[in-house]
């Protein structure tokens, strides 16, 4: 008769891998260290082959634990999701969402579609734009929520459900000719990348202009991929066609994007909770 896997020793084994440590897993999972260490010995014991490298001082997986890995990782959210569907009260209403440009242009229709899938009475309506934008309409109540790029220093209440690095990048053959302007491709002003982009040139000395402002990231892409000039975009958001420039004096370091969920005070908690969850779990997962 075959085993199976307890979820609960599959939660604590994501939990130790997530956390870096057996002692801040524990703490994750409301459990001792040694409850911990005891719940990683029965499950090696059920599949028959350790996880985790005993001759390491830091927390490495073996082969198979790594393997294991992405299959707790979805048996978990399978899980989660059920529990969510079926045994949770089942939500209903309106939710005018907002979502940044920024904001992992290949996972938003997954997302989405898993939403619609768990709460299918929940009616969802979407709007694309710049994150300071939709910031503004939460502010005049147009949007209930929105999916928006946060600065974790000064918006300490809002949970990051998102983070990645942000990269300069251009065309695959683009290059500069020696004395001529850096053409600058990015979203319209007001915008976090555009500014620094600039400000860069600026403190450079380096003559620049902007060759190209396209009204959303699709059209940023194009524009890269055509070869209209440099851009600084999330990881997420580089396409094929481009490439991300070597990082140094010329290109800085352009710093990680930040996204979370913000809601106006009115908003029904219940289906920004939910979203905001959906979304963490299918971006863990990708």
């Amino acid at each position: 008769m075959a085993a199976n896997l307890d979820l609960d020793l599959l939660r604590s084994f994501t939990a130790v891998v997530d956390a870096g440590s057996f002692t801040a897993a524990a703490e994750m999972v409301a459990r001792t260290q040694s409850a911990v260490s005891m719940q990683i010995k029965r499950l090696e014991e059920t599949l028959g082959h350790p996880v985790f490298e005993r001759n390491s001082r830091s927390i490495a997986l073996t082969t198979r634990g790594e393997m294991l890995l992405d299959y707790a990782r979805r048996m978990l959210a399978l899980n989660d999701e059920s529990l969510r569907r079926i045994a949770s009260p089942s939500l209903q209403g309106r939710l005018r969402l907002g979502v940044t440009e920024y904001f992992v242009p290949s996972e938003l229709p997954r997302i989405l579609a898993r939403f619609a899938s768990t709460h299918p009475r929940v009616q969802l309506d979407v709007r694309m734009g710049l994150s300071r934008e939709l910031k503004e309409d939460l502010k005049a109540r147009r949007l209930d929520a929105a999916i928006v790029r946060i600065d974790p220093t000064r918006d300490t209440n809002v949970p990051v459900i998102w983070h990645e690095p942000q990269r300069w990048v251009a065309a695959e053959e683009w290059s500069l000719p020696r004395g001529e302007e850096i053409p600058l491709v990015a979203l319209p002003a007001p915008c976090v990348l555009r500014e620094f982009a600039i400000e860069t040139f600026q403190q450079q000395k380096r003559a620049w202009r902007v060759a190209y402002t396209g009204s959303s990231m699709a059209s940023v892409q194009a524009a890269v991929v055509a070869g209209l000039g440099v851009s600084i975009v999330a990881q997420s958001s580089i396409a094929a066609g481009m490439r991300v420039l070597p990082s140094g004096r010329t290109w800085p370091n352009a710093g990680e994007l930040h996204v979370g969920v913000m809601c106006v005070d009115a908003t029904r908690g219940d289906i920004v909770e939910a979203i905001s969850a959906v979304a963490g779990a299918s971006l863990r997962h990708a």
